[in-house]
């Protein structure tokens, strides 16, 4: 990463944070559910619920506790790859490597090459 722009350096160190502050958001909201399901379940043993507005307190917890906390790490997920994408095309930017749309050989576009082969020699 030494040999990246500046600029570049500072967005995937920014990413990377974002990332590491989202997962970990996806995991404590996982673990507030799991923690607030068990109080749930503490008020039905107790008989201060009715099994009715347990099974609801606890069935609607939790599915807002899978939906949030998936979509916060997820997100961070997403965040991450999208830098370590940011990276590697910088990384060949920097070191002049052909893209997947450029051929190796003659540093034309496939696309090019098969318009001219199909063109008849004079």
């Amino acid at each position: 990463m030494e040999d990246l722009p500046v600029e570049i350096v500072r967005r995937l160190d920014h990413a990377r944070r974002i990332e590491r502050v989202l997962q970990q958001l996806g995991w404590f909201v996982a673990a507030i559910g799991v923690v607030g399901t068990g109080v749930f379940i503490g008020f039905w043993i107790a008989d201060e619920l009715s099994a009715e507005q347990a099974v609801s307190l606890v069935l609607g917890t939790m599915l807002a506790t899978v939906l949030s906390g998936a979509s916060a790490y997820g997100a961070g997920v997403n965040i991450g790859l999208g830098a370590a994408r940011l990276e590697l095309a910088a990384q060949a930017s920097a070191a002049d490597v052909p893209t997947h749309k450029e051929s190796p050989l003659t540093g034309n576009s496939p696309a090019s090459e098969s318009s001219r082969a199909d063109r008849p020699e004079n």
